[in-house]
This record gives C-alpha cells, structure tokens and sequence, in this order.
C-alpha cells in the first residue's frame, strides 16, 4: 500500500527548561556530562509536546536545530517515485537526530515524523556549534553518531535491494523484538513492511509461513519468536 506525501503537522510549544532542569542529560551524545554541567552550556532548551503524525522536517524544509527524543518514537524515512514510504531509521527516547544538517551534511530526501506522541528538545544549531567548540570530545561522539548511522542506512538500502523477502523479516525480528522475551507488540503488518520495503500483503503472508514452520507465534499485532536458531539461519541466508 503506497503513502501519499505527508502534510506538515504542528507541535505545541510548552515552556523553555531553565539550566537546572536540563532535559537533555542521558541523551546518547551526552553520555558521561553531568546534568548540571549540561545546564551550563545552554541559557535554555526548548521542550515541545508533539502528537502523532507531526511532521518535524521534510526534504522542502530541512532541520535546522538538534532533535533530542525524550519520549515517544519517531520515524526518518524517504518516499520512493511510486509514493512508498521506506523507513531508514527508528528514533528511540534518548537519541538524538538532526545532526547530518548541523555538519553542513544535507538531510535531503528524509521526512521526519513522530509516530507516538512524543517530547522533543531542540537546540539551535549556533548553541551547538559553540558547544562542539568548546567540547572537542562531543563533536567527535557527533561524528561517530554519524558515521554509524550512514553505515546503519546504507546496509538498510543494500538489504532492500539485494536480500530476499524471508531474509528482511527476519532481520527485522531478530533486531526488534525484545531480547528476554522475544516478544513483539502494537505493530502492524503495514509498519512492518514501511520498514523492510514491501507491502502489507507480503509482510502478512510471509509470517504465515513462518508460523507454519514454527518459528514464531502470532496474533492481532503480536509476534513472538518461537525458534530463534531458526530465523538466525534464514538471515544468514543459509535458509530459504
């Protein structure tokens, strides 16, 4: 099923957080910085309430400022020429995005869109340019970030491209399931396929297959992995 383009969403602004309540400590390109320390490298940040569906950057109108997800999820992903919306990337609360923009690298192609509802900080991009002068260590966490995630992408394009339909899911079961239980909840066949590159119907009835071979169990958006040996080895591509 193609997505048609997104329109812009807007987000409500609710306060600015002073120096001693910075939201922003335990955010992954933060570790090690005490809270207060972080307090002092900013006069503020903005915090922002954003329901489901706000669209927080589009190609027509890049980011400008550094996301950091302080709860909710959100999703980076790129339309194909027939409308399809491939997903390159899940932001989970803690992590920070927007950071290609800020190192003058360009985000062209990429929408950005909370998937939950979420809180959001923002800085702007002069705050961090003075901090990345001032802390020579963050810009080089900044670059590592980077770096692994254009890596994370390029892997995600050359699965889509070159791996078969079997092989994608059960990547996308083995990353995304929790690792105790191997259990999997409140996603559908459709978000799944957003993520892998193929459509609800192929999503749907290669679980079937799976669940015949009795490699997992599944119901109305819940997957839990039954044979773990078993989708390893069809990732690998030692199984078809």
């Amino acid at each position: 099923m193609s997505h048609s383009r997104p329109k812009p969403s807007s987000s409500k602004r609710i306060r600015k957080t002073p120096r001693a309540m910075s939201p922003l400590y335990g955010a992954d390109l933060f570790q090690g910085i005490k809270s207060a320390e972080l307090g002092t490298l900013f006069d503020d940040v903005e915090l922002q309430t954003c329901p489901v569906g706000t669209i927080l950057f589009t190609p027509e109108d890049p980011c400008e400022v550094l996301y950091i997800l302080r709860e909710g999820l959100v999703e980076l992903y790129r339309l194909t020429a027939s409308g399809k919306r491939l997903v390159t990337r899940q932001i989970l609360p803690g992590s920070v995005f927007g950071v290609m923009g800020l190192l003058g690298q360009t985000m062209q192609g990429n929408f950005a869109e909370t998937i939950e509802a979420s809180s959001i900080c923002t800085i702007t991009r002069e705050d961090v340019l003075t901090l990345l002068k001032r802390r020579p260590d963050i810009a080089l966490r900044m670059l590592e970030i980077v770096g692994t995630r254009l890596r994370l992408i390029e892997e995600r394009f050359l699965e889509a491209v070159y791996s078969s339909v079997d092989v994608r899911l059960a990547h996308f079961l083995l990353t995304y399931t929790d690792s105790a239980s191997g259990e999997l909840a409140d996603i559908t066949h459709e978000e799944i396929g957003d993520t892998i590159g193929v459509v609800r119907q192929t999503v749907t009835e290669t679980l079937g297959l799976m669940r015949k071979r009795g490699l997992i169990r599944t119901g109305p958006k819940h997957i839990q992995i039954i044979d773990r040996h078993g989708l390893e080895a069809i990732a690998r591509g030692s199984e078809s």
